[in-house]
Formats: structure tokens, sequence, C-alpha cells
């Protein structure tokens, strides 16, 4: 993933001060919505990116969520958006959060004055503030999504991507975990109109659209959906930790990409959740914002080592030696191959001509057993070729990202902003980067809140964040992040201790 502060799909929250309901004023909340769209007469849109603000106010604190349609909180971008948040609004910027929706299909359309667009949304919505309710809750829709690291039997992982091939299906053991968990903060009027619903979903946002046309993906389509059934209501998509986890039917070649299915389906489980969600007028509000140092992995040459001999392995395979060469030493090319498959797939027992021929009592026969024989091996040694050549492919794209890694290795640890927000019993916590889905389900797992939610790609960039016990399985995230396989321990244990300090003691447990 490339980090590009043009790319971002953002979540804010900003809170101004840590305070309980205790003695406050009634709970306001307003919303706003800002296109980010560039304009563009070579680029289609099929829909727009928006960011969308939505701020409470009990008279002592503030909290400001904000989403976008873009791929990183890039640190730039965060603080940009910061410093003018402090400077025009007069918030306190050390408590902003920024989310991003991980949108992989900007297409380069994003505004380039995208900070003070998302700005201005944030001032509509504290400008629109009115009396409002809050409550929480949880859906779920596990058809949405699929974890992408397919286990083989050679005990590594292989990352379903686009950019490579996919390994044989006899090869996959199995696959990792998904989080189909739907995280549910409604907002409503004082009357009980619904104004807002932020929902907290875990999936990675690149299915894109027929045409390749600028879009939200799918977090856009669920969007619409639940603004279409709540009118007047803004839906705010908030990313999980999405790390290793594709929509179902990314890589399906017989069809196009089921993007707006998925994001219709996701959006019609939140609906039909929140319709469950009561609200009331009072919530307390409470956040904390920590660095945490996290370590930076040392292990790069000898990760490349390792993949340097898987390559040669492979290559071996290829290296066939005289006229009697093993290996690749096949006789066909790719035109001869594939009549000759075809034959062999159509009539195994006669691949080579009509049933009465090998019938026929004279040597033909046996001639063409034969050659029905040598023309099997042969097919078997061309599929061997494809197949090495795809594991090929997957290994020089793994060696890529590693030296790429080893130009600019850095020193010193990682510094990772962690920040817990708490309104009502929701709580959240932030990464700012790709955590993988089972830190998330640990996390929720563990937390003493009835109502915790995670949220990757949070203030800031810092790539891939695989499990500890992925480091060796040589698949696309375990051998683009920076991290060292420590900093999973380290995290989970700042953000679960990041929980407890916000749990109020009469809270009810998971």
């Amino acid at each position: 993933m490339r980090v590009v502060g043009a790319y971002l799909s953002l979540l804010f929250v900003i809170v101004q001060s840590t305070c309980s309901a205790e003695g406050a004023a009634p709970l306001r909340a307003g919303v706003g919505v800002e296109n980010i769209t560039a304009e563009s007469p070579t680029v289609p849109v099929h829909d727009p990116l928006y960011a969308k603000a939505l701020v409470f106010d009990d008279g002592r604190s503030q909290v400001v969520l904000v989403a976008a349609d873009l791929i990183v909180a890039s640190e730039p971008l965060v603080s940009g958006v910061r410093r003018q948040v402090q400077e025009e609004l007069k918030i306190d910027a050390t408590s902003l959060l920024l989310n991003a929706s991980h949108n992989h299909h900007t297409q380069g359309q994003v505004a380039k004055d995208v900070v003070q667009r998302i700005v201005r949304a944030v001032k509509r919505a504290a400008e629109s503030m009115a009396p409002a309710q809050v409550g929480w809750g949880e859906g779920s829709e596990g058809r949405v999504t699929m974890n992408r690291r397919l286990r083989t039997k050679d005990g590594k992982h292989w990352t379903i991507r686009r950019a490579i091939p996919s390994p044989p299906d006899d090869e996959v053991e199995g696959v990792g975990p998904v989080d189909p968990e739907i995280g549910l903060l409604r907002v409503d009027s004082a009357e009980g109109k619904p104004l807002a619903l932020v929902y907290n979903f875990a999936g990675h946002a690149y299915g894109g659209v027929p045409g390749r046309g600028v879009t939200a993906d799918f977090p856009g389509f669920a969007s619409r959906v639940i603004e279409a059934a709540w009118p007047g209501a803004v839906a705010i998509f908030l990313q999980g930790a999405a790390g290793d986890i594709t929509p179902v039917g990314y890589k399906n070649f017989d069809a196009p990409a089921p993007t707006e299915q998925l994001g219709t389906m996701l959006g019609l489980s939140a609906l039909k959740a929140a319709q469950q969600v009561s609200t009331g007028s009072e919530a307390s509000i409470q956040t904390i914002r920590e660095t945490v140092e996290l370590p930076r992995r040392t292990d790069l040459q000898e990760r490349i080592e390792s993949l340097r001999s898987r390559q040669e392995e492979i290559l071996k395979f290829f290296a066939g030696i005289g006229c009697g060469a093993h290996g690749a030493g096949t006789a066909l090319n790719f035109k001869s191959f594939l009549p000759l498959y075809l034959r062999h797939l159509a009539d195994p027992s006669h691949p080579s001509g009509a049933s009465y021929l090998y019938g026929h009592e004279t040597a033909t026969e046996e001639d063409l057993r034969e050659l029905d024989e040598e023309n099997r091996k042969r097919l078997e040694t061309y599929l061997e070729c494809i197949e090495n050549m795809e594991k090929l492919i997957r290994v020089r794209t793994d060696l890529y990202g590693l030296e790429r890694l080893l130009e600019d290795p850095g020193t010193g640890p990682i510094l990772a902003e962690v920040q817990g927000v708490r309104i009502g019993e929701f709580a959240l916590v932030t990464f700012p980067g790709e955590p993988f889905a089972e830190v998330g389900l640990r996390i929720k797992e563990r937390s003493a809140f009835p109502h915790t939610f995670i949220a990757g790609y949070s203030n800031g960039s810092i790539g891939y964040a695989p499990t500890a016990d992925c480091y060796d399985k040589e698949a696309y995230e375990d051998v683009s992040t920076r991290l060292a396989p420590q900093w999973q321990e380290i995290y989970e244990a700042r953000a679960l201790d990041i929980l407890h300090r916000l749990h109020p003691a009469d809270s009810k447990p998971r």
C-alpha cells in the first residue's frame, strides 16, 4: 500500500476535553457533508467522494467524527487538518482522530484543497448542532468479506491479490479469520428522527466499479442505502481492522466486481441492526490519546535470503540439461499444448483418434497408446512449468518489496499514535496502519466495554501490521511491513490499558 496523502479517506474524532455527563448541558449534535472530488474531463466519476462530519457537544466537551472517501490518513494530512481545526474552529487539535476508509478507487481525483474541504464539513456540522440522543450496538454481515490469506500445505501463506496468481487449489489448506461485526453509533434528533449512523466494519475498499471510474467503493454504496432509508440522515463509515480482509469476489474473472451488491448488503444489515438501537440524551464523553513506540523489524536481510533460496529452488525446475532434460525440458509451447490438452480432457482413453483405431488388431494400437502416454507426460510437465512460473512471480514480487524496504530500513522505533474514545458505552480504539482482523478480535474479546470497536487507518499511516505468528509465512503483508513481530503485544497491551482507563465502574461487561 502506498502512503499518498492525496488518496486519504478519513474519520476524525475531535474531543476537546475529558468529562462525565454529570452536570453537563443537554447533548447536542450536528452533521455536515462536503464533496471532495476533483473535476476532470478525462476521468469518469461513478459516484462522488465525500467528507462527512458529525459533531457532539455536551456543554463541556466536543467530539467530532469525520469520514472521507480516501485511502490513508497520512501524517501531513493529519497535521494539516489539526492545525486548521485549532485555528479556525478553536477546538483542541491534540484530541483529533482521523480514520481512513482505505478507498483505493479515488483514481487521483481528490480535491487539492481536501484539508480545507474537510474543515468546512466540520464547521457546517458544528453550526447545525441541536439537542440530540445517542445509542450504540452492533450488527453482523458475514457475506461481504473474507480473509485474503490462504494457508498452504508447505506451512506458508499466500495473499489473494490481483497482482499475482493464486496458488493451486490442491495446495490450499484453509483461510484466516474474519470479523463480521458491524459496530454502530446511532444519533437521533431530540424528536427521535435519525440524524446520523456511524458504522464500523472491516474490509479493504478496493473492488472498484466497471469502467474504472471514481468511486467510494463498497462503503459508499452502503452509505447510500442507509441514507436512502433514513432521509436527511448521514451515514459515516469507519474502517476497522482490515489488513488481511478482502471483499468476496474480489478476484472473480467470470463477472464484474460485486462492489455495489456487497455495499448494499452491508448497508441493509447495518440498517436492520440500527433499527433495534435505542437512544437517549445522556452519554459521557472521554478520550485518551498517547504515542507508543513500536519496534522496527531487523530481519530484512534474513527474509531476503530465505526468499532467494526459495527462488533458486523454483529455478532448478527450469534448468534442463541436454536432449533428455528434466524439468522444463518439454517439447510443448502454448500453441501445441492447448489443443493437445483439450483432446486429453475430451477423451482421456482415446485422445489421439477415434476409438475404433485403438481397437484395430494391429501395431497401430500400441503405437497410439505409447504416443498418448508420452503426451500425458509432456502435458504434466508443461502444467508444472505454469505452476512454478506462478510461484516464481509471487516470490519475485515479495523479494522486490523486501528489497525496497532494505533501501531505506530506517532506524529506531516507529512512533504510533493510539487513541481511545468513549461515547457512553460506545468505545473506540485506533491504530495508525493496517492491523489484521485477529488483532481487532482479540481486543474486542478482552475489552470490558460492552460495545468495543477498532478503527485501523487512523492518525497516521505506518503500513501493514501482521500478527506475530505470520512473519515467517512469506505472504504479501509479511514482506511489506516495517514493524517487528513484537509490535502486536505492545500495541494490544496499550490499547487495552487505554480502554481500561476509559471504562466506568458501572458499565456492563462485554
